[in-house]
């Protein structure tokens, strides 16, 4: 919804925030916002939604609150969510954030102490560091303390950053759970639970499309947009019709009757937007970057008619999705590499989606990040979310399949996972756009290893790194770059 930027305690910031924000505008063109004292400046851009989205910016007796993200706490007509986090503030101090029902990055700033904060998920970005002055400064995405810090450090989910006190941690509130005795039910609350999450993200009237990439998440998201009797477009994209997110996202808007649209785009098209890709994700990752080139098709195209979008990221995380899961025999090791995949998400998929999306001033609401869904699922045991058949096949996201069979079509049901860049036709072209600029035999052993000590693993991922280094030049970016597969190094 915002981007957030300050330098606070240094003579003359005013400029370099103005400048910084000016980066980012990208993530919220509508209002601009800028608090300026006599060493402090700091400030906000943010998208034009609704009235509880406000702008971003509160203040009230000399604090400044800035906030990026949406949250659904009940409160006074037309208060703004800023305007609501900063009243938290006032009453309950540092500790505010664990009260925030939703999704944010936020910065408080009282004149004496700057506080960061970040939702326990790390669904929205915050970057802290120091200038070579020693002054603190933060920022939304790390492409605008490029030049201004060369010691960047995330804020990491469930943390605050005091100026004076430091790193701390906070434990959200979260619904207390009663976990049906058998998976039929459970599969049922699942499904209540999951439909008054997407309510609550249409409640503002600010959504205006829905992805589909004709997967089981995204079916799902669309199906109960459906059901609540929203008619918003949904939003396909792919490299031909032939592409199988293309062709199961027909049958998907066919089943459900709603209006669809489909981006389809050229390998030209993608060659010309990689570096644009790496700059705006801030990453290198293979995995990553591959992913990322559908969703900023996505989010050019959604930019055409709408600032607001639903997305089904987040279902495979909670309900072990990834087939490398199903490699693993010993129920206590795949829940703890479930667990894994929830915790490094915030710098692989999720950043993924937030940094192409907003590249575009899309915002985009995740249902399944929703704190209730994401308290259930903890408590759904893993035997329910990857359990066998009746042929004995171990099937992913099983109890997410059972909620919400009765409103799809049983193609898509039945659909197993399949990565975005492979579902939408990018994998191959990718491989042989890489090659043009490097060729294997060019990829030696000195190559593999950057000087951070991130071993690269493929020609593919030399030339997506060269391109970073391009932007992101100091060695403290690169050690902000996550690994989506926990088997790379």
């Amino acid at each position: 919804m915002a981007a957030i930027a300050g330098i606070i305690n240094a003579q003359n910031s005013r400029e370099t925030v103005e400048t910084m924000l000016r980066i980012l505008k990208h993530r919220g063109p509508d209002h601009h916002r800028l608090h300026a004292g006599q060493d402090s400046a700091l400030g906000t851009q943010a998208s034009q939604l609704s009235p509880a989205r406000g702008d971003g910016f509160a203040q009230a007796d000399g604090i400044t609150l800035l906030f990026d993200g949406e949250i659904y706490n009940t409160r006074p007509r037309n208060e703004s969510d800023a305007e609501l986090a900063l009243r938290l503030y006032r009453e309950y101090g540092r500790t505010f954030p664990a009260l925030l029902e939703g999704v944010f990055g936020c910065a408080v700033f009282d004149g004496d102490e700057l506080l960061l904060a970040r939702d326990p998920v790390g669904v929205r970005p915050l970057y802290r560091g120091k200038t070579n002055s020693g002054n603190h400064c933060f920022a939304s995405e790390m492409k605008a303390l490029v030049g201004i810090s060369q010691d960047v450090q995330e804020v990491l989910p469930g943390t605050t950053y005091s100026s004076r006190h430091g790193v701390a941690g906070y434990v959200a509130q979260t619904p207390r759970i009663s976990m049906p005795s058998t998976p039929a039910a459970a599969a049922k609350e699942l499904h209540d639970c999951l439909m008054r999450a997407v309510e609550r993200r249409l409640a503002d009237q600010s959504v205006g499309a829905c992805l589909l990439s004709g997967g089981l998440d995204s079916s799902i998201i669309a199906a109960a947009v459906k059901a609540l009797g929203v008619d918003i477009p949904l939003l396909t994209v792919g490299v031909d019709e032939n592409a199988p997110d293309v062709v199961n996202a027909r049958i998907v808007a066919r089943h459900l009757d709603m209006q669809h649209e489909v981006r389809l785009f050229s390998a030209e098209e993608i060659e010309t937007i990689l570096p644009q890709a790496v700059w705006s994700i801030e990453s290198f990752d293979e995995d990553c970057v591959s992913g990322a080139i559908s969703n900023l098709f996505a989010s050019e195209r959604a930019a055409q008619t709408t600032a607001c979008i639903l997305s089904g990221e987040g279902a495979d995380e909670l309900f072990g999705g990834y087939h490398l899961l199903k490699d693993i025999a010993d129920v206590g090791a795949r829940l703890k590499m479930m667990k894994r995949l929830v915790d490094i998400a915030y710098n692989t998929a999720l950043q993924r989606l937030d940094r192409a999306m907003m590249a575009h001033g899309i915002n985009y609401r995740t249902p399944f990040l929703d704190p209730d869904v994401i308290a259930f699922a903890a408590h759904v045991p893993v035997e329910w979310k990857i359990r066998h058949n009746h042929t004995g096949d171990l099937i992913e996201k099983w109890i997410l399949r059972e909620a919400f069979a009765q409103m799809l079509p049983e193609s898509i049901c039945k659909r197993i996972k399949l990565r975005f860049s492979r579902g939408t036709g990018t994998d191959n072209l990718m491989d042989q756009i890489a090659a043009s600029h490097i060729a294997d035999d060019a990829f030696t052993e000195k190559d593999r290893v950057t000087p951070e000590g991130y071993v690269l693993n493929s020609p593919k991922e030399l030339w997506y790194y060269r391109l970073f280094k391009q932007h992101f030049p100091d060695p403290c970016f690169e050690r902000l770059v996550g690994r989506w597969d926990p088997d790379k190094i």
